[in-house]
């Protein structure tokens, strides 16, 4: 947690920016009034002087970085003494007047000094970033030489994407600095001809695990376990929900209270895991071989539709580090792979079972074998005219498969599917998510037409009212048809 103290210009510049990149945040001022705002957008706040304030407190406990940002020159000295006496590992940034004050503030330990007139946002930003990156680097490095010779087990999510497949890489190759052994997990299917032929033809190793027992086997003779591109076991992972992961690297939307993990680094901001990633790397001096640069590039021009959705500074950063060390003509192959006859097949279903109410499309493809062929036709139906949201689903392995894309600037996407089918069976970021929805009992119906209309019409009501949408389906459901859990 970061603790702010001082709500004028720049602490409320500091704050905003801080608040809008998710970062959980402490405001301490002594005028209310300043803090009232704050107070409306859920941020923390505590009314208090810096001589009142309690560093007793159990908020306290919880922080490490504090920015010092007041004109009490008296007030700031001594809230910098008090930290650094009782715990002399924080990070303090605090703003100073003169040169005196520089020196006493510096003497008693402050970390950064920041002069009166060059206090800006920006650079007090930028210096918690630089010290969050390498907190957080070290930190990463000591959990995993705990395992004393012991293995690392890393899960990605399933049906794992080129984001995905590339962070885990990139993992692996931090344990291997680290000497330690590690072996890369999966569970659905790698059927999209993009990630089969990132996989083929960087010569990559991953391992199909598809039974709880077999999770657990290798569960139990891991040292520790990652989960990659994924926050909460059993969701979009072939973890079970009783399995704590050590280590957890994800970008998506998520119930940060749900999520469990001795370390911890999602980043709802940024565009792809594999820019998290990238700057591990960089900041461990880890210079990437010419496969895992590509693999990440990859990972980050897909996930961020060539920079073109969910793209932030950070993701460009990356980009700009890793394109010197690619393997352009391998890149070149993996921006043009065939297309399967079950993706035509599919895009071609959900072309002709498509129903649209305004704005809003949805398409069921009914059975299929490739729930990677779901994303491809939700991008080509999202380029149809007059239609900017789209959901596209389909059955597969006794579960009802989602995916969803929207160009709306007025939707969140992550939100939608939430709403409609449950947090623990969906979610994503505002212009694309995805989701598994259980069928239940109707997995095995042997009627496979009623299977279907039932299915069709339950996804497209839920889907349809979660955006204000009214659907009728044509005829009510069965007793036994309404038994299909779709939450």
């Amino acid at each position: 947690m970061y603790i702010i103290f001082g709500c004028g210009v720049t602490g409320s510049a500091v704050v905003d920016s801080l608040h809008k990149s998710g970062k959980k945040l402490l405001i301490v001022d002594k005028d209310e009034n300043a803090l009232a705002p704050w107070r409306e957008q859920q941020v923390n706040v505590a009314v208090s002087d810096m001589e009142s304030f309690d560093v007793d407190s159990p908020i306290y406990k919880n922080s490490n970085i504090f920015a010092i940002l007041t004109g009490d020159t008296d007030g700031n000295l001594s809230m910098v003494k008090r930290i650094k006496e009782k715990t002399p590992d924080n990070f303090i940034i605090v703003k100073a007047s003169n040169k005196e004050e520089a020196e006493a503030l510096e003497s008693n330990g402050a970390d950064e000094i920041l002069h009166t007139g060059n206090v800006l946002a920006k650079t007090v930003l930028s210096t918690f970033d630089t010290f969050e990156m390498d907190h957080s680097a070290f930190t990463l490095v000591n959990t995993i030489k705990e395992l004393n010779g012991k293995e690392m087990a890393i899960f990605l999510q399933d049906n794992p994407d080129p984001d995905a497949i590339a962070s885990g890489l990139t993992l692996k190759y931090i344990c291997k600095y680290c000497d330690v052994e590690s072996t890369l997990y999966y569970g659905g299917n790698i059927s999209h001809q993009k990630n089969k032929a990132l996989i083929n033809l960087l010569n990559m190793d991953l391992i199909s695990i598809k039974t709880k027992e077999a999770v657990m086997e290798v569960v139990r003779s891991a040292g520790k376990i990652a989960l990659i591109e994924a926050s909460i076991p059993s969701r979009n992972n072939v973890l079970p929900e009783d399995v704590t992961p050590n280590l957890i690297f994800d970008h998506h939307q998520v119930d940060i209270s749900a999520v469990k993990g001795d370390f911890v680094d999602i980043q709802t901001n940024i565009g792809a895991t594999s820019t998290i990633m990238t700057k591990y790397i960089r900041q461990l001096n880890l210079k990437p071989d010419t496969s895992l640069a590509t693999a990440l590039l990859y990972g980050i021009r897909t996930d961020t539709k060539e920079f073109t959705r969910n793209t932030s500074p950070d993701d460009l950063n990356a980009a700009s580090y890793l394109s010197p060390l690619v393997d352009n003509h391998i890149m070149s192959l993996l921006e043009h792979p065939p297309m399967s006859l079950e993706t035509l097949d599919i895009i071609g279903r959900a072309i002709r079972n498509k129903e649209i109410r305004g704005s809003y499309l949805a398409s069921f493809v009914e059975f299929i074998n490739d729930r990677d062929a779901l994303p491809q036709a939700a991008e080509m139906m999202l380029q149809l005219e007059g239609v900017y949201t789209v959901l596209v689903f389909g059955i597969n392995d006794d579960k009802v498969q989602l995916s969803a894309r929207s160009r709306d600037s007025r939707v969140n996407l992550g939100l939608i599917l939430q709403s409609a089918f449950g947090e623990l069976n969906s979610g994503g970021h505002a212009t694309m998510a995805a989701g598994a929805i259980n069928l239940g009992i109707l997995g095995d119906a042997n009627d496979r037409t009623s299977l279907l209309k039932v299915t069709s019409d339950a996804v497209k009501k839920r889907f349809f009212s979660s955006v204000g949408t009214e659907f009728e389906a044509e005829t009510m459901p069965t007793d036994e048809e309404s038994q299909v859990n779709l939450v």
